[in-house]
């Protein structure tokens, strides 16, 4: 995964964005620093294309302070402000003694040109022209009991929801967006092949939180096992879609959303160059998932395996193509071996 590590950076990023097609990106609101300079940072808060800056640091003193700074979004991605000084705040509990003094642009100018491959990350550049990364700070998507498991695996516990647009599809005779819900609840470390997967369902319905046991539960018919490449900066999922079909996710995902791509395949054979957009948002956390109010790892009664996406949108036994030839945006061929250890992962859940 790209790090940012000089001044050139911000200039970098502003020519990689400016050539990339047009996609829907939004950086993300929160706390955010430099692992390297604890104690200072600055928090973010987007709202539509407006963005506030606010930069907790310390004078040439030592003694903290506060600098904001607002403008609109360049693009998507590219942030030109100027930092105002507050003077004259309240001290906690104390009577509120009027309006404080606002000292405009005292912080000089403030640069952040964000990651177009990640929303989590950026680079900031103060006024006398120093340049960090910076990244959104992650509290708690790693817990202390987690250990060494890294934090991109233990941030995709929880439940999420896709939107699928099959509107390029050759077979798509109804509505060209579909949905996906998919539920991870738990992580495993792999001896032989030294990787961290993260395992879940797609669950019985959008309500339950959790994946039902037995043989004809959400963990034997319709599992889900994923895996997180750092070199890419990729979450590779894929599904047991139904008897005869595997739903392969492969997305850049940030704390609470993300997008990439969906492609329905055979079993028994490989995913080929049939993706389409995908969209990805946390619809529930990992405390609800595995802990919540409310049905987790229930047992059912009679449930059946349902149609899976390949049954929906195929047409006489035909897996949706593309009308329009478009290149996937992820070298799948790459991913071959990880796809065959999670198809791997789902069967031996299956045979159960």
């Amino acid at each position: 995964m790209m790090r940012f590590s000089t001044g050139l950076a911000a200039a970098f990023f502003a020519a990689a964005f400016a050539g990339a097609p047009a996609q829907a990106y939004t950086p993300e609101s929160g706390i955010w620093w430099n692992p390297n300079e604890s104690g200072t940072g600055v928090v973010i808060e987007v709202q539509d294309n407006l963005m506030v800056v606010a930069a907790y640091v310390g004078d040439t003193n030592g003694n903290a302070t506060w600098y904001t700074a607002t403008a609109f979004l360049q693009g998507n991605a590219l942030f030109e402000g100027s930092l105002d000084l507050t003077e004259g705040s309240q001290c906690i509990g104390c009577p509120y003694l009027g309006l404080p003094t606002v000292v405009p642009g005292a912080g000089g100018d403030l640069t952040i040109v964000f990651d177009p491959d990640d929303e989590t990350r950026a680079a900031l550049t103060w006024d006398n022209g120093r340049t960090i990364p910076i990244e959104r700070f992650e509290f708690y998507t790693r817990r202390p009991e987690d250990g060494a498991t890294p934090v991109d695996i233990t941030k995709m516990l929880g439940e999420w929801q896709w939107v699928l647009d099959f509107s390029n599809g050759d077979t798509v005779n109804l509505s060209p967006y579909y949905g996906e819900v998919l539920v991870f609840d738990q992580y495993e470390f792999n001896t032989q092949d030294q990787r961290w997967y993260y395992d879940g369902c797609r669950p019985d319905d959008s309500l339950i939180g959790g994946c039902s046991v037995g043989d004809d539960g959400a963990l034997s018919l319709h599992s889900a096992s994923g895996w997180y490449d750092p070199e890419d900066n990729l979450q590779i999922i894929v599904v047991d879609d139904s008897a005869e079909n595997y739903a392969l996710y492969v997305a850049r995902i940030g704390t609470n959303d993300g997008e990439g791509e969906v492609t329905i395949y055979r079993k028994g054979t490989q995913p080929g160059d049939n993706a389409f957009p995908a969209r990805a948002w946390r619809s529930a956390s990992r405390t609800y998932v595995q802990e919540g109010v409310g049905p987790n790892k229930r047992a059912t009664s009679g449930t059946t395996r349902r149609p899976g996406l390949g049954d929906l949108l195929s047409v006489d036994g035909r897996l949706p193509g593309k009308r329009v030839a478009t290149a996937s945006k992820f070298d799948l061929t790459a991913l071959t071996p990880v796809i065959a250890e999670l198809e791997r992962r789902l069967e031996e859940r299956t045979q159960r």
